[in-house]
């Protein structure tokens, strides 16, 4: 289970500081593929990013299987973050080693008890033939499949995935999904998966969270819908997608 409750985020910015997380309280379950939607300046990747510690609120608690995450040590944090995989929008692999390199580097961190091997995770991911490949011989579609690959060699319980589509075309977009929906019926993690797609958000999950200008606006089911584009508010326009009437 992991639990944030009453968190807040202030930053500083050109025109002085604001809210990016307004006291924000939510739970997620073990194993469920929870959504986190916003337009931008939402706040969901900052709120997200609470779960493993690279953003730390500063008001609030979050707490990870009853674990405060804020009270652990600079050791502590780091063994908590054993358990936790990170997918970007951006792919952030290294240019100048292999898929197979990239994927290893997940394993170079920490030592890991029980950790996938990178010929088993890409075998998974449909990358075998690309191991010894560049990234700048890849698509976006199987960049972002190395970076899966590389967050899913270490079994992690917890899977974050900030924006993991929007910068892939349709196409791309619907592979990603698909491999990241074998993933979770396959390892049993749970996912919080931060987008602005509703059409990621209604393929992939159990239920998801809206935010509007760092608030937290509702928690919603997903359901089968229409998508109807008269809809006003991205509020509305949400509720519309991915639920019925």
């Amino acid at each position: 289970m992991i639990e944030l409750v009453n968190t807040t985020k202030r930053f500083e910015g050109k025109s002085g500081s604001f809210l990016a997380v307004d006291n924000i309280s939510l739970s997620i379950k073990d194993q469920e593929v929870f959504g986190v939607v916003g337009e931008s300046g939402a706040g969901k990747s900052t709120f997200v990013r609470f779960i493993n510690a690279l953003e730390r609120p500063d008001s609030g608690h979050v707490l990870v299987d009853n674990v405060e995450v804020m009270s652990l040590s600079k050791a502590e944090l780091q063994y908590f973050r054993k358990d936790i995989g990170m997918i970007f929008q951006q792919f952030n692999l290294l240019n100048n080693k292999t898929v197979a390199e990239n994927v290893h580097l997940a394993l170079e961190i920490h030592p890991y008890d029980d950790p996938l091997s990178v010929d088993e995770v890409l075998r998974f991911v449909g990358l075998s033939d690309k191991k010894d490949h560049y990234p700048s011989q890849l698509s976006g579609g199987q960049k972002q499949r190395v970076g899966i690959a590389r967050a899913l060699v270490t079994r992690p319980k917890i899977l974050l995935c900030d924006e993991p589509t929007s910068a892939l075309d349709a196409k791309m977009k619907d592979e990603i999904v698909s491999v990241l929906k074998r993933a979770h019926a396959k390892f049993n993690m749970t996912i919080v998966i931060v987008t602005h797609e509703l059409d990621v958000i209604k393929a992939m999950c159990h239920r998801t969270a809206i935010l509007e200008h760092g608030k937290l606006v509702d928690v919603l089911d997903i359901k089968e819908s229409d998508y109807m584009p008269e809809a006003k508010s991205y509020h509305d326009r949400v509720l519309e997608v991915l639920t019925d009437d």
